[in-house]
């Protein structure tokens, strides 16, 4: 019994960590993730879809999703 309250214990910790690694910290969908001067957020995240951040110039780079 100890060893599998443990290993539960141990599982619920990492699931835990993983969501709060993907918080609201990040921008969202469209929003600016990067530039020269930009002082936000560098991480793109969205709960329904994989992002990631895209460079359009030394000024802006935008949060835009993954695949076609």
């Amino acid at each position: 019994m100890q060893l599998k309250l443990s290993i539960f214990f141990t599982l619920a910790m990492s699931a835990a960590q993983f969501v709060l690694a993907q918080d609201s910290s990040c921008s969202g969908l469209y929003a600016q993730c990067g530039g020269i001067v930009y002082t936000g957020p560098t991480c793109c995240y969205d709960a329904t879809r994989e992002l990631y951040c895209e460079y359009i110039d030394h000024n802006y780079s935008v949060c835009v999703p993954t695949g076609p």
